[in-house]
């Protein structure tokens, strides 16, 4: 193979010169031969010197080669601009003369140790002089001494740093956050082979399966999925991944370690990479305790609208007992028959009042007799005509509208027509717990004493208007 060197232009002139100094330092026998030779290769390292320069200026990294005693033998214009000292003057000079502070720095070390192994070496050195600066070196072996190319990596290097501590941070909340885990996949062609890239360490409190067992084999996860569930979540990945779309879904899966069934969500999408490969990035959120808020609110509407419907049938049942006969007396009365009603609805009211303050979970008795005796605490104010002796009790939402409603109905009549409507009459109720042979029973007791004599009436009803 021809020698490339060779195949360089040759500069004719300085051939000439050359070979003139050459004859003058050689004896006479030979000298023509040898003084040509030396001068042709001086020409041609001269002319691969200049053509090396150029490559070393166009190479973009600062370069800089020294000699067998630390001098700089060439410098390029980026390394030039880096240390801001004309190249010239520091050609022939010892980098340790010119950068005394590098003594025992650990750029030094590993430039005396390529010295002395002859070995190339890359690695990454805070600048010499300047504090917060980082170098990417390339130093090998050349021309007896070393050559090191260098670029500028503090902005890399802080992106890479933001970047682990960014990693980090989402690390930390990922193994942190409750009652879900988060996890990323591969892209292979086959489904099957697809592969856990990472599995946060929520894994085991979620599912009850240790993170790295579970990353090393997803099926402990799948399995514990309930088989009702199984077909249609795979029928919905297969989709989803041969698609390149958004997965979401509900299911129920086994705890591994406590055995309950808990309700989970899952949240996979997939993301392509700058390099052109896709990953997906998925969450799955444990959402048992939302499914039961939402069955729970579900129970809690049917229940309302079973209520309104028995408000509407109280309400109707109100009015007819509060209007009856008025046709029969010519519509004399109206005003007595309205207050009547109004009064009744208040007293539905009250009761709705005492349920509502308990969520409709029951209601205190104490509570529902405190407000159907209210109205006519002026009637007692010694405190002695209404007695309540009983232990409160919590009563079923149905039980309280009842008692609510046949209680103001005992007061209004016991207004009207019966103890406290006497100056000297008393009212006690008590009420106590009957043991039945199947389950327990309220008894409840209503007295009148000192009101006006008692006389039958006829026709039926619940309370007089």
């Amino acid at each position: 193979m021809r020698n490339p060197a060779l195949a360089l232009p040759v500069n004719l002139q300085q051939l000439n010169t050359d070979l003139a100094a050459s004859v003058s330092r050689t004896d006479a026998k030979g000298a023509l031969d040898q003084a040509l030779q030396q001068a042709l290769a001086h020409t041609i390292e001269t002319r691969v010197n200049a053509q090396l320069s150029v490559l070393l200026e166009g190479i973009g990294d600062a370069f800089y080669s020294l000699d067998g005693n630390w001098r700089f033998r060439h410098i390029n214009r980026a390394a030039e601009t880096y240390f801001g000292v004309p190249r010239q003057m520091m050609i022939d000079r010892s980098i340790w003369e010119l950068f005394p502070e590098s003594e025992g720095t650990e750029l030094r070390r590993r430039y005396e140790e390529v010295f002395a192994s002859n070995l190339p070496a890359s690695f990454e050195a805070e600048a010499v002089g300047v504090q917060g600066r980082f170098l990417e070196f390339h130093v090998f072996p050349y021309n007896g001494g070393l050559g090191v190319s260098f670029r500028d990596w503090t902005e890399r290097r802080r992106a890479e740093e933001e970047l682990r501590a960014s990693e980090a941070r989402l690390s930390a909340l990922a193994n942190n956050a409750p009652a879900c885990m988060f996890y990323q996949l591969n892209h292979p062609e086959s489904y099957k082979d697809r592969k856990v890239l990472y599995l946060s360490r929520t894994c085991e409190s979620l599912t009850g399966v240790p993170t790295e067992k579970a990353k090393a084999d997803p099926r402990l996860l799948y399995d514990l999925i309930l088989p009702e569930h199984r077909q249609h979540l795979l029928a919905r990945r297969l989709e989803s991944y041969r698609a390149l779309k958004e997965f979401e879904t509900e299911f129920e899966m086994l705890h591994a370690k406590t055995g309950q069934v808990r309700w989970h969500r899952i949240i996979v999408t997939p993301r392509r990479l700058e390099n052109g490969g896709i990953v997906w990035d998925g969450i799955q959120i444990d959402i048992t305790d939302h499914k039961r808020a939402e069955e729970h609110l579900r129970l809690l509407i049917n229940e309302l609208n079973h209520r309104v419907k028995n408000t509407l049938a109280t309400v109707q049942s109100l009015a007819a007992q509060s209007f009856r006969g008025l046709k029969a007396r010519g519509l004399n009365d109206p005003p007595a028959a309205y207050a009547a009603f109004e009064a009744r609805l208040f007293a539905l009211a009250r009761g709705h009042d005492a349920l509502t303050r308990e969520n409709w979970e029951g209601a205190s008795l104490g509570e529902i007799i405190g407000q159907a005796f209210a109205p006519y605490a002026d009637l007692s104010d010694d405190g002695c005509r209404i007695q309540v002796d009983g232990t409160d009790l919590r009563v079923a939402p149905a039980t309280a509208l009842s008692l609510s409603m046949a209680l103001h109905e005992l007061c209004t009549n016991a207004v009207k027509y019966g103890a406290l409507g006497a100056p000297e009459g008393r009212v006690r109720i008590s009420w106590s717990i009957l043991e039945g042979s199947t389950e327990p029973r309220l008894s409840m007791r209503w007295e009148e004493r000192g009101g006006p004599p008692v006389s039958p009436r006829p026709g039926r009803g619940s309370g007089r208007g």
